[in-house]
């Protein structure tokens, strides 16, 4: 009987599952929501199951058991690491593509991972829990954190979940309360559970995950580490296998330390096992991933293993032939491609993707699950697509990095391309120098310009930016300042010169590929008055001199007092009233966007003289949220 699989996730989550599932020759189906409508994946799947929410277990497992479903794969993120779920699913006799439910009871809480981990002999981080939290008045946290060693700065974390979400460093004591209180609440909106609890806080070690795999009766391998060091707000940015710092010995320790949590728990089917490594070589146990990671095409690239065709493999009954425990082969590196503005504190920029070109060549693989002309929701979290190169060696590896972050285009929505492309040419990162804090001690310089200067100007500048214009709008040769542009680059900058189109194009993306002096340049007009120019690895967006723009009106709404979200989301609280009086740094509003939480605090004193938005609301972009008069 062919197997019918379901695939409880969305975007290049179930792209990247399809395919797998296609290559066994499963009938593939995909979840919908009314706010996912129009994706890719959902016009390549062999049907789309309708449902409430990503997040609905009974709508879900209802509709899988309406088409005859035989497994479910619940991907990475959203339901993947929910035993509730799981045991849904296996309740209504369908197969589950991962852990058991005891399997994430045991180990998918950071708090039960721990102790289990201790149990098993495993280093862990000193930390007081939640229940000892609970327990213990807020006036005894200090002495008791004390008693244990911890020390400001303290890591407060939630117990369920991951991607950084409900984390907080907390550099004083005082300043405890309010950071567990504001994580809770950013856990619950995450994950629905609002535990969090206290751990000790390394300011800058390394991150080093374990791939493993078990057969849930107590055997199993693992497939060597991935170094994923290099994060923003908790959230990993670019990964690598193997590390730089990881030899045979240390993966040998770490891996055994890895197993014994999978003997222990009678681990089933892929997992990741994660890990802190300090500045002296000792490593501590961070939490177990009870899924497959969206980090783990690097392991597949050095171990040449399809991990999601191993699991499909053991949902079936059958251990995966080619899951080979020796060493790395050649070094594999992803980086996540991801709708957020690195230039202005890493804010999420959904929007859509009117130019969208993905890079190839040899050791080249983009898992995306969009296409030019598609949008970037807000209402999910920000990953655009996943660039994994493989190469022989380190070096090979990092210059295809290089090459292919310089070489993929996206045009629409503000990306970190710009910042990857940057963190990708820096000599700490060629020589492997790097830690969970090396990207906030760094971050200035991975933010700026990445053209040099004299481009830079010429780009900026009136006449290139109107004969751009001229060329996209198909209006022939600009006039003024365009046309003395035009004549001192030697180059016609019209359809049909060297400024000119390299390839039809769709017209709905209403962007062309053209060539400046020999430099490849990618552009269109965004709806916001501006060109969108992508030129050696640099996105810029500039001011089209021949579309109306408005910037008085901006000048003066800013100057009125209008507090503006800096991007669409749903608005979580409103901490303000009208008519109340407000100090600078005042906490206003908290919105959230692509799975993060934002506080909106007050620009100056003032008195709220209008407050336009209520908790609950969703914002389609930076719309007004309030105006605050002078006192």
């Amino acid at each position: 009987m062919q197997q019918r699989l379901v695939i409880a996730n969305r975007g290049e989550i179930a792209r990247r599952i399809l395919r797998a599932g296609r290559e066994r020759g499963y009938a593939v189906a995909v979840l919908g929501t009314a706010e996912d409508a129009g994706t890719l994946v959902r016009r390549e799947a062999d049907a789309v199951l309708e449902v409430s929410s990503f997040l609905a277990i009974g709508d879900i497992v209802a509709a899988c058991l309406r088409w005859g479903a035989t497994l479910v794969h619940p991907g990475y993120g959203f339901l993947s690491e929910n035993a509730a779920f799981a045991q849904a699913v296996e309740d209504a006799g369908l197969g589950f593509v991962g852990p058991t439910p005891a399997n994430m009871r045991a180990l998918g809480g950071k708090e039960a991972a721990k102790t289990l981990a201790r149990a098993c002999g495993v280093p862990v981080l000193e930390a007081l829990l939640s229940h000892e939290l609970a327990a213990l008045p807020q006036a005894r946290w200090g002495a008791e954190l004390a008693a244990r060693g911890l020390e400001a700065p303290f890591l407060v974390k939630a117990s369920g979940g991951g991607g950084g979400r409900g984390m907080r460093v907390v550099e004083r004591l005082e300043e405890l309360p309010e950071a567990i209180r504001r994580a809770g609440l950013e856990a619950q909106a995450s994950f629905g559970d609002a535990t969090v609890f206290v751990e000790r806080y390394l300011s800058a070690p390394r991150h080093i995950e374990i791939q493993v795999f078990g057969d849930g009766r107590g055997g199993g391998v693992h497939l060597g580490e991935r170094e994923c060091s290099l994060q923003r707000r908790h959230q990993k940015v670019l990964e690598e296998a193997p590390s730089t710092v990881v030899d045979a010995a240390l993966r040998g320790r770490m891996g055994e330390a890895a197993l014994a949590l999978v003997r222990a728990a009678a681990y089933r089917g892929a997992g990741t096992v994660e890990f802190l490594l300090d500045g002296a070589g000792a490593f501590h146990f961070l939490e177990m991933n009870t899924r497959l990671q969206v980090e783990h095409p690097v392991t597949e690239g050095v171990y040449g293993v399809d991990l999601v065709a191993a699991q499909l493999a053991l949902a079936e009954g059958v251990w995966p032939a080619d899951l080979d425990p020796g060493p790395p082969r050649g070094v594999a590196l992803e980086a996540r491609i991801l709708a957020e503005d690195p230039r202005h504190g890493f804010l999420p920029t959904p929007g859509p993707l009117t130019v969208y070109r993905e890079p190839a060549g040899p050791g080249v693989r983009v898992d995306s699950g969009v296409a030019e002309g598609d949008r970037i929701s807000g209402q999910f979290d920000s990953m655009i697509a996943k660039l994994i190169v493989r190469g022989e060696d380190r070096p090979q590896a990092v210059a295809r990095l290089s090459r292919a972050l310089e070489a993929f285009v996206i045009l629409g929505c503000t990306t970190n391309l710009p910042f990857l492309v940057a963190l990708s040419r820096t000599q700490d990162f060629l020589e492997g120098r790097e830690s969970t804090a090396w990207i906030g001690a760094h971050l200035e310089a991975l933010n700026g310009p990445l053209l040099p200067e004299a481009l830079g100007t010429t780009l900026a500048g009136e006449p290139f930016r109107e004969a751009l214009s001229c060329a996209l709008q198909g209006l022939g040769a600009p006039s003024g300042p365009g046309a003395t542009f035009a004549r001192q680059t030697h180059a016609e900058l019209t359809p049909g010169g060297i400024l000119a189109p390299a390839a039809p194009v769709l017209a709905r993306a209403g962007a062309h590929a053209f060539t400046l002096d020999g430099v490849p340049l990618h552009a269109c007009r965004l709806g916001t008055g501006e060109l969108g120019v992508a030129i050696l690895g640099e996105t810029l967006r500039l001011g089209d001199p021949l579309a109306t723009l408005a910037p008085a009106e901006r000048e003066a709404r800013a100057a009125s007092g209008t507090l503006q979200a800096p991007m669409g989301g749903k608005v979580l609280e409103v901490r303000v009233a009208e008519g109340e009086a407000v100090e600078a740094g005042q906490l206003m509003f908290v919105l959230e966007s692509m799975k993060m939480q934002f506080e909106i605090t007050a620009p100056r004193s003032g008195r709220m003289a209008q407050v336009l938005v209520t908790a609950g609301q969703v914002l389609q972009g930076p719309e007004t949220l309030g105006v605050l008069e002078a006192l």
